[in-house]
């Protein structure tokens, strides 16, 4: 678990606390990222999945939680069977107003782009209200069908968890319109793309940092314990050392792809310290976040291959993440802009112009703060 990785035995926590130390523009505060993390998780319009379980755990436990501040509302068997069916009809046609007030609204958008809607579904969390409610609904109508089977406590609880759950969707909704009638407005969104093209260079330029100072943390640890950085050189006196790197290095299409997540430095440097030989020790670069193949073969003795035992213990020593098959575009921000830019030096409109130009001086000032 990430949690027991919080010490300088570890890569990753070494370099994100140079990071920190040394480029706090670029390093938001971690409750931050896990709000920023789980937003963006829960805005995605796949994870329908992730609110209707989340929804049904809280009906289910409701019977077995008692919270004081919530009991302010109280409701006997009887009224409880009458407003069920009344609940998911009101429910149902706040939805249906606000779908069409929706749709009303994203055909006069002031500027109309695929990344604006996407835009506009995030900041609106859209898809996160539109799955609670339709949630709520297919339970409250599965409670409405077994009135008559479940206990009267049951029952009472289930639907007083769920217009609870009608008071939130309530309160969503008004987010949503406040939200999504910022949209009307061409100065807002300009204003909110100007702070999602900072957020997505500062997760760039945050990366490209993460690998450039792991990999020097990683080159700085190998030389401290005496290890060489392998380079075609150290195979010209051995035919059988090139035979062993093309078979461990180079034949990579064999071996499967993984994300390089962290990496034990301590381990590494004990396998290198009981390595009691005259020859070089070599290894080849790591850096986190990066592809790699060679987990097993990346530090050996020149002219001697790893055996089993060895292999297993460098292979243990990194924590890999499966390489995702879904690629995120993490430039899709900057693409706008300059598809946007291009399009308007064509229509010579150097008003909007300056207002670019004025955003890709953020941009580098922020890169030449954190070179």
């Amino acid at each position: 678990m990430n949690i027991f990785r919080k010490n300088n035995k570890w890569l990753r926590h070494r370099t994100i606390t140079y990071l920190k130390e040394n480029h706090k523009e670029i390093c938001e505060p971690r409750h931050k990222s896990i709000v920023r993390q789980f937003k963006n998780f829960a805005t995605e319009s796949n994870q329908w999945w992730f609110v209707f379980i989340s929804v049904l755990a809280i009906f289910l436990i409701s019977p077995l939680v008692n919270i004081g501040f919530l009991n302010f509302l109280e409701i006997d068997h009887q009224t409880a069977i009458y407003i069920v069916d009344q609940r998911t009809t009101n429910i149902a046609a706040i939805v249906s107003i606000t779908l069409v007030v929706v749709g009303f609204i994203l055909n006069n958008l002031a500027v109309k782009s695929p990344l604006v809607y996407g835009l506009l579904f995030k900041k609106s969390l859209l898809y996160p209200i539109i799955y609670l409610t339709l949630s709520v609904i297919g339970i409250f109508i599965t409670i409405s069908t077994l009135r008559d089977t479940l206990p009267a406590f049951i029952f009472t609880r289930f639907v007083l968890a769920g217009t609870y759950f009608a008071i939130l969707i309530l309160f969503l909704i008004g987010m949503l319109f406040r939200k999504v009638l910022l949209f009307s407005n061409e100065k807002e969104i300009e204003k909110m793309l100007d702070d999602e093209l900072m957020i997505e260079a500062k997760q760039n330029l945050k990366q490209i940092l993460i690998h450039r100072h792991s990999e020097d943390i990683f080159v700085s640890t190998m030389k401290e314990n005496g290890a060489k950085e392998y380079d075609w050189s150290h195979s010209w006196g051995s035919i059988n050392t090139i035979v062993e790197v093309e078979e461990t290095t180079i034949n990579k299409k064999e071996r499967k792809e993984n994300l390089l997540y962290d990496v034990n430095l301590n381990s590494l440097t004990n396998f290198i310290k009981n390595k009691k030989t005259n020859e070089d020790v070599l290894y080849q670069k790591l850096s986190l976040d990066k592809i790699v193949t060679d987990t097993d073969n990346f530090i050996w003795v020149q002219n001697i291959a790893n055996k089993k035992k060895e292999k297993t213990k460098l292979q243990s020593s990194l924590v890999l993440n499966a390489k995702s098959k879904k690629q995120k575009d993490n430039n899709a921000m900057r693409k706008f802009y300059d598809d946007k830019f291009e399009r308007l030096s064509e229509q010579d409109n150097h008003r909007s112009m300056e207002q670019i130009l004025e955003s890709y001086l953020k941009l580098y000032e922020l890169q030449t703060q954190n070179q």
